[in-house]
């Protein structure tokens, strides 16, 4: 039998993915394909936070009705098939199955019954088949989400958050180092809270120091942190571990105490601005990331205005604007003062047009500096890769290397800095 696997959305599903795809290899009669019309079975796992991110599902879900064989199973799974399971059973019969990211626990005995197969009840994360083939890959350390962010569906989707326990995490990072993977990636929708619901003692800052004890070569990096729960031990933990990439992934939202407030945020400003500088001034060389959403109902001029100038204060060395999406079932889609499209989508252009500004500037100090840097790919000119400065799939920017010698892809290298743009850096790795 023949498959095929797309994974659409952040890295969270990717992983579950990598785990569903671990359980279909378990059956010998199943061969993963790249190729839709010859698969006897497509599978599409599905994000269904936002808009955009439905839209993008939907359209693959047709893409694949038009490209597949008749007789191919269609099976859809993830975030979008538990968010509207029964509305796209009646809207789209050619669906053959839809699986929740509720049910993963059963979706081999489900599998069984469509594939008349002998798969096991649910898959073993330690047999999970990594798609990424660079010496790159996601340590998942929890699921769901306990903050109630008024515009957030991701609690009625993934539900409260439960950490995994550390035994499974270790056991799973020791695994990726065994395979060569040289940076893991810690996620979560919320990894500073990781630990509360399951022990006394234990939780973000004393996972990571297990995890980077494990070999002192394997780069560890975090994603993300929620900014007020970042505590001066885990500031320190960063600043004392070479093998803990120094890149901090800070979601803001806003800066307006006010709107906070409305997005149920518990952050403030002046806490924002606290964390920032103790870690600035900790780890001169830090990276900071942030999110931002705009047109959030009652967001006016004069916050748009206060956003701005924290912005231009701050300097994030990476920036990400979105505008505000309204979703069924979270509080703020019923709150007043909605805000028209038009004017979000006017005030993100304006906010990533600042930043633009903001990482030129940035990276023209950056210039002369050397890095150790991953090489991911090369088009028969240039290489290019990855140092701590940027992250995988989050459009920070990248390396573009130009070499005299022949460089190998999964290496690292050093390379010097020498001309920059507002997002990527071009160097040499012969000087």
């Amino acid at each position: 039998m023949k498959i095929s696997f797309i994974s659409l959305g952040c890295a969270k599903n990717l992983v579950d993915s990598e785990y569903i795809l671990g359980l279909l290899k378990e059956s010998r009669e199943i061969q993963i394909i790249d190729d839709i019309p010859t698969s006897d079975a497509i599978f599409i796992n599905t994000c269904g936070f936002i808009e955009s991110a439905k839209k993008e599902a939907i359209d693959t879900i047709f893409d694949v009705i038009r490209q597949k064989s008749p007789n191919a199973f269609l099976v859809v799974i993830g975030c979008l098939a538990k968010r509207y399971k029964q509305e796209l059973a009646k809207d789209i019969p050619e669906i053959d199955l839809i699986v929740g990211v509720d049910e993963y626990d059963t979706i081999g005995e489900q599998l069984n019954k469509l594939f008349n197969e002998n798969l096991p009840k649910t898959y073993d994360p330690l047999k999970r088949s990594l798609s990424n083939p660079l010496p790159v890959a996601y340590l998942k350390i929890g699921e769901g989400c306990s903050n109630r962010c008024a515009y957030c569906a991701i609690p009625i989707i993934r539900n409260d958050y439960h950490s995994y326990t550390k035994e499974q995490i270790i056991n799973d990072a020791k695994r990726l180092i065994y395979l060569g993977k040289k940076e893991i990636i810690v996620i979560a929708q919320d990894p500073t809270r990781y630990g509360k619901d399951i022990y006394t003692n234990y939780g973000l800052e004393e996972l990571l120091l297990d995890l980077v004890k494990l070999n002192s070569q394997t780069y560890f990096r975090v994603l993300y942190l929620y900014p007020d729960r970042i505590t001066d031990k885990l500031i320190n933990i960063f600043k004392e571990n070479h093998n803990l990439m120094p890149y901090f992934d800070i979601p803001i939202q806003h800066c307006n105490n006010r709107l906070l407030n409305l997005m149920g945020r518990t952050g403030t400003k002046e806490k924002y601005l606290n964390i920032i500088e103790k870690i600035r001034k900790n780890i001169p060389n830090a990276v900071l990331r942030t999110t931002l959403i705009l047109g959030f109902p009652q967001e006016n001029e004069q916050d748009f205005l206060e956003l701005k100038e924290f912005i231009s204060l701050v300097k994030f060395d990476h920036l990400g604007a979105f505008a505000f999406s309204k979703e069924e079932n979270t509080i703020a889609y019923n709150l007043k003062g909605q805000i028209s499209k038009k004017v979000a989508k006017q005030r993100v252009k304006e906010i990533m047009e600042l930043q633009q500004k903001i990482s030129l500037e940035l990276n023209k100090k950056r210039i002369n500096e050397v890095h150790d840097v991953l090489i991911e790919d090369y088009d028969g000119n240039n290489y290019y890769g990855r140092s701590y400065l940027y992250a995988p799939d989050a459009d920070d920017g990248r390396f573009i290397i130009h070499s005299k010698k022949d460089l190998i892809i999964g290496e690292y290298v050093k390379v010097k800095i020498k001309k920059v743009t507002a997002y990527d850096v071009e160097g040499e790795c012969n000087f």
